[in-house]
């Protein structure tokens, strides 16, 4: 019986070298085929880094714009300058609305309205920031039940208890927006929701803060009167 071919080693270097100069050939065509669409999407992600780097620049020089403007605003408030203050602080609001001192003017605005007996104005700045407070949700939405609750508007200053507790970062802090939240639908007259939320924090593990005045308020709520 005749031997076997055998492949040696130079026909398989020779073999692979072709199979690699067909496709670096390949690639050539290709690339000189689509280069055209490779510049243009280089093109494009190129401006989009520039447009990236310019936007992340234009927030902070706009943060440090407003930690300035609203420092000043502070000085003409601790200088008992309320006018001065006032009109200090709503440019902030105005101007930097959605940023961290933006919302903290926001805050000390409406602060400065409740101090001077001006409730309705107070909550209506709070509310003009609500949602873009950069970080000061929960704070702000407390702010604007303390409003509600001066008002008399028990029923609006819970919800605006549930809305802070609902933003809270901590589970103390959440425990206490909802503490305020059921004692101002107890005052409001809407006993259900009360009860609902005293139940809930009286067996919480994480409401220790508030738990024994919930066992406390539970209990009033659903005494029944003695019989005559």
């Amino acid at each position: 019986m005749a031997p076997k071919p055998t492949t040696t080693t130079t026909e398989t270097a020779t073999a692979r070298a072709a199979v690699a100069s067909d496709r670096g050939r390949d690639f050539m065509d290709w690339f000189q085929i689509n280069s055209r669409y490779i510049g243009i999407g280089a093109a494009v992600v190129a401006v989009a880094a520039a447009g990236y780097w310019f936007y992340l620049r234009s927030q902070q020089i706009k943060t440090v714009n407003a930690e300035r403007s609203l420092m000043q605003a502070e000085q003409s408030l601790q200088s008992g300058n309320a006018a001065l203050a006032t009109s200090d602080l709503q440019r902030v609001v105005t101007r930097y609305k959605g940023t961290s001192a933006g919302t903290e003017a926001a805050m000390l605005l409406a602060q400065t309205d409740y101090n001077a007996g001006k409730y309705q104005d107070g909550v209506k700045v709070l509310e003009e920031v609500s949602g873009k407070t950069g970080g000061s949700e929960a704070s702000l939405q407390s702010l604007i039940g303390d409003g509600y609750s001066q008002l008399g508007k028990t029923a609006d200053a819970a919800k605006a208890y549930e809305r802070a507790a609902d933003a809270a970062e901590f589970d103390t802090e959440r425990a206490y927006y909802r503490a305020k939240a059921a004692r101002s639908y107890a005052s409001a007259g809407n006993v259900n929701e009360a009860k609902r939320i005293w139940s809930q924090l009286a067996t919480d593990e994480k409401a220790q803060a508030v738990a024994a005045e919930a066992r406390v308020r539970l209990a009033e709520l659903t005494a029944k009167p003695a019989k005559s």
